[in-house]
């Protein structure tokens, strides 16, 4: 009988990571795209089509503005249906604006139009994609919730990191060829969601109508003395690092540096690396206690590598700063993270979490488009200082009138 049991506890052990596995399949597809584009995008943008700060801000806009528009309607879409099924169709839907994408290069055909096109695609199909991957993680999680977001978090900036050290191949093997493979890495993460559990639905549950309860989530989350300030945090990562990041990196890459894709790939390479370091030594250091107090630290370090960018600096040190903001990106990101999953209650975790990540998935695209009329107005370095201020009074803010630097975990997960 015990022989039983065991046998049973073990196959139910080799499912869960079965299941486990197809999730961390599914986010590298996604992510390794992701990276892919991050490096491709901007390099069309700036080196190809040679367009001016203004328009390299429109242009990153396009991918994250529809963020604005369809996030919160992703988080609800995500509560009340099965998060499987719509991953499985936005990873469809998400296979065409690349294949489209490389058609056009190949024919010669690329404009500023059709990369905004392709931008608003993507961001739309990332609107959706987030807040469905984001609630399955609770259904594949295997006890320990920071473990869990760690490890998809490394997934996640590995295939990123991945996606760019292929781009950095555009110049050998073509652009158009790139974009197409592109399409067949997010078209076979489609088939890894396939291989998820259903979320079980409770039929006796009434769901209000979409628009209620995207309204529900805001006030929930308006109404959290912890969530509200992450999400803050967030909308300021947004608007200052992010949308600084997509602008600022390009520019000064082609212009002061005087570079390419290779340039641009290695900055975003060394960004990310920084970010996959921090996130396996989380992985390995296990639990943190004052996860808020190491969010705020995080930001001050990225705070302080903004301001270093407005100095003039040679390529190397350029990289240096890059993946130092990397390092406390890549704490900001897993250990918020942790805390909206742990701190929500499970009716509203996906709305919380389409929250949080609209939060910087909102502020980008104003970042981007202000940094790019700031750039082009002040020039680039100048234009550092404005999200190095803006940041620094967010952090006032948060260590005077929130909770997050006294703020410690609820148990040892």
């Amino acid at each position: 009988m015990a022989a039983d049991q065991q046998s049973d506890g073990g196959s139910h052990s080799q499912g869960s990571s079965a299941i486990l596995a197809w999730y961390m399949s599914g986010q590298a597809t996604w992510f390794a795209s992701i990276g892919l584009q991050f490096v491709l995008f901007p390099y069309l943008v700036a080196n190809v089509l040679n367009e001016t700060p203004a328009r390299i801000g429109i242009a990153q806009m396009s991918l994250s503005a529809p963020a604005l528009l369809f996030m919160l309607l992703g988080g609800a879409t995500a509560d009340r249906g099965d998060p499987r099924t719509i991953l499985f169709r936005v990873h469809l839907f998400a296979a065409l604006p690349p294949l489209a994408l490389a058609t056009a290069l190949n024919a010669g055909l690329l404009s500023f139009e059709i990369l905004v096109c392709y931008g608003l695609f993507m961001g739309t199909a990332t609107a959706f994609a987030m807040p469905a991957r984001d609630a399955t993680l609770n259904l594949v999680a295997r006890g320990n919730i920071q473990q869990t977001v760690t490890l998809a978090m490394a997934v996640q900036q590995t295939a990123q990191l991945l996606g760019m050290v292929i781009a950095l191949f555009a110049a050998t093997i073509g652009a158009p060829l790139l974009f197409a493979g592109q399409s067949l890495v997010v078209l076979a993460g489609g088939l890894t969601a396939r291989r998820l559990p259903r979320k079980k639905l409770d039929p006796n549950i009434v769901h209000p109508s979409r628009a209620k309860a995207m309204l529900d989530g805001l006030t929930y989350v308006r109404r959290s003395e912890i969530l509200l300030p992450i999400v803050i945090a967030m909308f300021a990562i947004g608007v200052f690092f992010i949308g600084s990041f997509l602008v600022a990196l390009p520019l000064l890459v082609r212009d002061f540096y005087h570079g390419g894709v290779v340039e641009i790939g290695t900055a975003n390479i060394a960004f990310f690396g920084g970010m996959i370091a921090a996130t396996i030594f989380l992985l390995r250091f296990g639990h943190v206690t004052r996860r808020g107090r190491a969010v705020i630290l995080s930001l001050i370090v990225g705070a302080l590598v903004v301001v270093g960018l407005t100095f003039e600096m040679p390529y190397w040190l350029f990289c240096v700063l890059c993946l130092i903001w990397g390092l406390g990106a890549g704490c900001v990101m897993t250990l918020s993270r942790t805390l909206v999953q742990e701190e929500a209650d499970e009716a509203f975790r996906a709305r919380a979490l389409s929250i949080f990540q609209l939060g910087f998935a909102g502020g980008s695209p104003l970042g981007a488009l202000l940094m790019g009329f700031m750039a082009g107005y002040f020039g680039t370095h100048n234009a550092m200082w404005i999200p190095a201020v803006g940041m620094t009074l967010v952090l006032a803010w948060l260590m005077v009138k929130s909770r997050l630097w006294s703020l410690r975990a609820h148990h040892s997960d």
